[in-house]
């Protein structure tokens, strides 16, 4: 708690700017990568991932009158496997963990990486971006990990919920509502910023319009209207989960800036958050993911 509070004083002394939205002007999204450095990370996920040693099986989860697109990858070896739920970020699609799963399929883990309704403009999955929320996504989660806990290649005790920016955030408030089908959760650069960055735009449910482009996607307002209501708090609702939880941050971090993972681990029973010093929104150095995907590795095998 004392370390927690620290680095959350740390963090907003240290970032400036403010969230949510387009990067303030003149800074980089993408950490002041080169092109070529680009070229490879989006070559990479947009190749799905392949080797002998798994196979990858292409699976639909109904939820809430969709169809959910999603790929597992499993194993060879027999028996049941630890397994890994990975939800993308806002706008974004399975293919973002493509880098990620040969790791993760290599330490034994079967992996399902999967496209929320209307989530993205890329998404395989059915439904319309107009009606997206991370309560239509935490639903889709919920349906999704129910499917895979009865899967024969899985062991259900351990299953383990892994979300990237937004998909961390509705990670994040889908395993008070899942705390005994889990084991635990892995929040990268959680978008818990979300309820501040929707009423900082708009003060009541009548302001929002019907529609807006938010970063290239169109959504409705169903995204805004439940999360600005001054009611909602984001750390109530994610306190109640009492097991482990794994952040990893960047500390230069300008769409979700740090401190509100700091301030998670305030909140949070069991937490650990792990800063990667210079790392962007993204983590799209090569040795900012190759961090990120130790720190993962670490955890997951710690709770073995």
């Amino acid at each position: 708690m004392i370390l927690a509070a620290a680095l959350l004083a740390w963090c907003a002394a240290a970032q400036p700017g403010r969230n949510g939205g387009n990067p303030p002007a003149g800074n980089n999204p993408f950490g002041g990568m080169s092109q070529e450095q680009m070229q490879e990370m989006f070559r990479r996920m947009n190749q799905p991932p392949t080797g002998d040693d798994f196979e990858m099986k292409e699976i639909h989860v109904q939820s809430a009158g969709n169809d959910i697109y999603g790929e597992a990858y499993v194993p060879k070896a027999s028996g049941k496997h630890p397994a890994v739920i990975l939800s993308h970020g806002y706008g974004g699609s399975h293919t973002a963990f493509y880098p990620l799963i040969p790791d993760l399929v290599a330490a034994g883990y079967v992996c399902y990486c999967y496209d929320f309704a209307g989530g993205g403009r890329g998404s395989k999955s059915s439904g319309s971006s107009l009606d997206m929320s991370i309560f239509t996504e935490r639903q889709n989660l919920l349906d999704v990990l129910d499917a895979v806990r009865g899967w024969d290649c899985v062991d259900p005790d351990r299953v383990f919920l892994l979300g990237e920016s937004q998909g961390g955030c509705v990670s994040a408030i889908t395993a008070p509502k899942a705390q005994d089908k889990i084991r635990a959760i892995l929040l990268i650069y959680p978008a818990l910023c979300i309820p501040d960055d929707g009423r900082a735009l708009y003060k009541t449910a009548a302001d929002i319009p019907e529609k807006v482009n938010f970063m290239g996607l169109e959504i409705g307002k169903a995204y805004y209207e439940p999360v600005i209501d001054p009611a909602f708090d984001i750390y109530a609702e994610i306190a109640p989960f009492k097991k482990d939880v794994l952040i990893v941050h960047g500390t230069n971090d300008q769409l979700v800036k740090p401190e509100y993972s700091a301030k998670a681990t305030n909140v949070y029973a069991k937490s650990e958050l792990h800063l990667i010093f210079g790392a962007g929104h993204g983590f799209n150095q090569q040795e900012e993911r190759a961090l990120y995907h130790q720190y993962v590795l670490d955890f997951l095998m710690r709770m073995k």
